[in-house]
């Protein structure tokens, strides 16, 4: 048993304290090992013992090396004298895995070939080796059987492993812990690594870490998947199931859904960075909770999500930088989501965002994704762009293969490439998010769900959408806005229902005037103009309405406002353009619903320098740095 019985608070402190001390020496050049590869498979098969479990198709072998915990009693015993910090004796259940070389040691002092005959550990309860395919081939994944073992297991991984992976059976109750320390993985038909049977577990990161998955989109990988109707395969528990029929199917490997993946809840912490490339369904992937605490993440997809947890996903800090491409057209649909979460499972499912740096470049997916969405710090920067033929308000039906290769006829899907989606909600209080979306830049879908801005710094740019659109009601409590929507049918700010102002500074620039009859103001209010919409900017050319839908036009239109009030400017804003359809500004000293309390200036002089917030003026200095002009006019007011 460990000597300490919470293993995050372990974590905790050693992420403070220890780990950006630790690093692994070189091997000892005298070794001659087999480099990246497994071990030559030696001829022996499974001797029904029972070893394959959770449904992977390995064997045993019957040649096995065992240890009493303290150190090897058979195989090869050379000493690689890897660093370990002394507070790294807190885990009595250690294993390290050195796979440049195919070592393995339960003491960090001896060690062992591994091969695809078993070695145990730990009173013979936990067993690892590589794994056999069903013609007795190496997989090239080593793998750590632990499904018998009480007590929290910690493995310390380094090194290259060129063709395979690493999965670790836990014991469903006990955490387990994942160092890895410049580790460089690159998978065939399996995960670069993997805990399964449920355990919560910790990963931990330092120095440089690589992960390559090999698997391919549209691949049915594993028993469970066929190209031929009416076959079985035994599950897990020992039911019979039929297969799901697939377009291409792998008999050998494993489609768990994340390169990186844990079966359930999973904890990332370090100083470390790790790299992730992959083209099959998520970077890094959790069935229950997945939770950032720091590191470096470069997450490259042209499968699914960078990061998903099924039921919930928190970032707290870290640079986390995530680059998707989806592909969409009459017989191909792949969405790659910077964050998602499982919706259909977990209909109260979350994505908080703490701290940290976040970086969401994306094609045909959305940003941020999930029943609701909490933005409480951090610096937040999400680009969402999408295919113009497919990117609307209405969906689109087609046929086409999913991750596993799956068949879906004639099907109803969405294509809006938007940066923030919150079903149910979206609560912005805190940190810096700044959002380039093809559609809306976000959304609420629900019509029962809401938007809140209580504080923070928001600006959204929605090339061919609404700037923030909630299905249910839009609430301004708070915060910095600057939304801009161009296109001549939508709005910066929109709701189905109300907006209501409460608090808050926000400028709002957008081609529609549709939305002006929604704000609902108290206390605090809103004064806006209303100008020419047609012909103005975007990527796409602007202007076309919805149907049914017109805008009002007037001939009055200016790119720069500033506001007097009681002969104080308290507002100065650039807009992004001098056409558009409606401009709405408010901020915290807009209370008097007569028009004779603001001096509005039309053509004042404001510096780039001496802007705050995307044109928007929101300090002292910057305001007073403002030269106010001649020209002035009389907006409207609610």
């Amino acid at each position: 048993m460990l000597k300490k019985t919470s293993l995050q608070k372990f974590l905790l402190a050693v992420s403070i304290l220890i780990f950006a001390a630790i690093g692994f020496n070189s091997c000892d050049s005298s070794v001659t090992g087999n480099g990246n590869n497994p071990p030559e498979f030696n001829g022996d098969r499974d001797n029904g013992s029972g070893d394959n479990q959770n449904g992977d198709t390995s064997t045993d072998t019957t040649e096995e090396l065992s240890t009493d915990g303290s150190g090897l009693t058979a195989g090869t015993t050379t000493n690689y004298n890897l660093f370990v910090p002394s507070e790294f004796s807190s885990y009595q259940n250690v294993l390290y895995l050195n796979l440049s070389e195919s070592k393995v040691s339960s003491d960090n002092s001896t060690w062992s070939d591994l091969s695809t005959s078993t070695v145990k550990f730990f009173d013979n309860k936990v067993k690892i080796k590589f794994t056999e395919d069903s013609t007795g081939a190496s997989t090239g994944v080593i793998r750590i059987n632990a499904s018998s073992f009480e007590g929290e297991l910690a493995v310390y991984i380094s090194g290259t492993l060129t063709s395979g992976g690493v999965k670790i059976q836990s014991n469903a109750t006990d955490s387990v812990a994942v160092f890895l320390k410049d580790a460089t993985i690159t998978s065939t038909n399996y995960p670069c690594l993997e805990i399964t049977k449920g355990s919560a577990a910790a990963i931990y990161i330092e120095g440089t870490n690589t992960f390559a998955d090999g698997r391919a989109y549209g691949t049915g990988y594993g028993e469970e998947y066929s190209t031929t109707s009416g076959k079985t395969y035994v599950d897990d528990d020992g039911n019979s199931v039929s297969c799901t029929v697939v377009r291409a199917a792998v008999q050998e490997g494993s489609d768990s859904k994340g390169t990186l993946y844990c079966k359930g809840d999973m904890t990332i912490y370090g100083s470390g960075s790790l790299k992730i490339t992959q083209a099959y369904k998520n970077c890094i992937a959790s069935k229950g909770q997945l939770t950032i605490k720091d590191g470096t993440f470069d997450l490259t997809s042209k499968g699914k999500n960078g990061l998903m947890g099924d039921s919930g996903v928190q970032i707290d800090d870290g640079t986390i930088t995530f680059n998707g491409t989806g592909s969409i057209s009459s017989s191909s649909f792949r969405k790659a989501n910077g964050i998602n979460t499982d919706d259909d499972d977990y209909p109260e499912s979350s994505i908080t965002i703490n701290g940290g740096t976040l970086n969401i470049t994306t094609y045909n997916g959305k940003g941020i994704t999930a029943p609701y969405v909490y933005i409480k710090g951090g610096t937040n920067t999400l680009n969402v762009t999408g295919v113009t033929n497919y990117t609307n308000d209405s969906n689109t039906r087609i046929s086409y293969y999913d991750a596993d290769g799956v068949y879906y006829s004639n099907q109803s899907v969405n294509f809006a490439a938007e940066g923030i989606e919150g079903e149910a909600k979206v609560e912005i209080k805190g940190g810096t998010t700044q959002i380039n979306a093809t559609d809306d830049g976000i959304n609420v879908s629900n019509s029962s769900g809401n938007f809140y801005l209580k504080d923070g710094s928001l600006y959204v740019y929605a090339e061919r959408g609404d700037g923030i659109d909630s299905n249910g009601n839009l609430y301004i409590q708070g915060g910095t806005a600057v939304s801009y929507a161009p296109t001549g049918s939508e709005d910066s700010f929109d709701s189905d229902s109300r907006i209501y102002i409460t608090g808050g500074t926000i400028a709002g620039t957008s081609g529609s005037q549709m939305a002006l009859s929604e704000y609902n103001t108290s206390g605090q209010k809103l004064l806006y103009f209303t100008g020419s919409s047609s012909g103005m900017g975007g990527g796409f050319g602007g202007g076309g309405n919805r149907p049914g839908q017109s805008t009002t036009s007037s001939s009055s239109s200016f790119s720069k406002v500033a506001v007097q009030v009681s002969s104080s400017t308290v507002y100065a804003y650039t807009l992004p353009s001098s056409s558009w359809g409606l401009f709405v500004m408010t901020c915290p000293d807009f209370t008097s619903s007569s028009s004779s309390a603001y001096k509005v200036y039309t053509s004042p002089t404001i510096s780039t320098s001496s802007t705050d917030f995307n044109g928007l003026c929101t300090t002292t200095s910057a305001l007073n740095s403002v030269s106010l002009g001649s020209s002035t006019s009389t907006p409207g007011i609610k």
